[in-house]
């Protein structure tokens, strides 16, 4: 027992070396694997999240970002009084970020509304949301966190329907809580689940509003900016790799389901339907293939739905954007 733990602990520290040099240099399906190997809790989320950032983008200059997530952490630990609680860690975060004052040069974080349903990958990623202080539900939840980890403050991630979250873990009511970053507001798990229409059978499955472990925060990185950028390109083959790793993590990603439902259509696109239009036209030898695609592409949108979620209408959408709108005139549109 003692020589496997001993080698397993020197498997731990030479993957983790190895991952400090070369990160940058191995293919993507490869560094996130690595991402993902990482022991739990000793995950540093920050540099998880820009390694994926920089999937998408390249120029990212890791260092610089880490730099501006400690910089705010910083900021935000000068005003700490002596022996405060988490409580009071988290309000004066929060006001550091969100509310105007020499903290933040007066240039306080906000709300994006240039792309009312978060098209833009590059707006999802941590070095954008620096440079922009303008963010949606994807890059400010992770933003928060990244920072609230600098300070030791118990923190996670989770999700809703088409949402991320923050989960604060409170100490005076004993219970983890949802704090809204997009508004800088703390929501009861009932309050998503009316406002959001959480099905039944998401919430018996635990598939929403359960706080993340490390890992699949990752994941979750991962599949709010990593699986969109792929997808774009239509890289199936990416986004097959990407998923497996991802849903190994977290088997309850719906996601990522979706998203690996959408990998097999691409295939169909590409290799079937741009070469034959007529799916009667598909030479015999090939159409095993093509019904394992058409298969895979039914099935892993079933079993998202059979989590609880599901896909937007034509009326979720517009309820959507009138809401949007309705707090862009609110706010000015800043």
């Amino acid at each position: 027992m003692g020589r496997r733990i001993y080698h397993r602990a020197i498997g731990l520290l030479v993957l983790a070396l190895w991952a400090a040099t070369n990160w940058a240099a191995a293919p993507q399906e490869t560094t996130l694997r690595l991402l993902l190997q990482q022991p739990e809790g000793s995950i540093d989320l920050a540099r998880a999240k820009i390694t994926i950032d920089r999937m998408v983008d390249p120029s990212i200059d890791t260092d610089a970002v880490l730099r501006q997530v400690d910089e705010w952490a910083a900021k935000a630990r000068a005003r700490f009084p002596a022996n405060a609680s988490n409580k009071v860690k988290m309000d004066l975060l929060i006001s550091t970020l969100y509310e105007p004052g020499p903290w933040n040069d007066n240039r306080p974080f906000g709300y994006d509304y240039t792309d009312p349903f978060g098209q833009d990958v590059k707006k999802g990623l941590l070095s954008t949301y620096f440079t922009m202080r303008k963010g949606q539900c994807v890059i400010m939840p992770i933003a928060f966190l990244v920072i609230g980890q600098r300070l030791g403050l118990p923190l996670t991630m989770t999700t809703a329907p088409y949402h991320l979250i923050v989960k604060y873990g409170d100490e005076e009511q004993g219970a983890w809580t949802n704090f809204e970053a997009t508004s800088a507001l703390f929501h009861a798990d009932s309050g998503y689940e009316q406002a959001l229409r959480i099905p039944p059978e998401a919430t018996r499955s635990d598939t929403f509003l359960r706080p993340f472990t490390q890992r699949e925060s990752v994941a979750l990185f991962a599949t709010a900016s990593l699986l969109p950028y792929y997808r774009q390109n239509k890289w199936s083959e990416r986004m097959l790799a990407a998923t497996d790793l991802i849903l190994q993590a977290n088997p309850k990603d719906v996601n990522a389901m979706t998203f690996r439902g959408d990998a097999y259509y691409l295939l169909i696109e590409q290799q079937f339907k741009s070469k034959y239009p007529q799916a009667e036209q598909i030479p015999q030898e090939l159409r095993a293939t093509y019904l394992d695609y058409s298969k895979q592409n039914f099935e892993w949108y079933d079993k998202a739905e059979a989590l609880g979620w599901r896909r937007w209408g034509a009326e979720e959408r517009q309820r959507y954007l009138q809401h949007f709108n309705n707090m862009k005139a609110k706010d000015g549109g800043s």
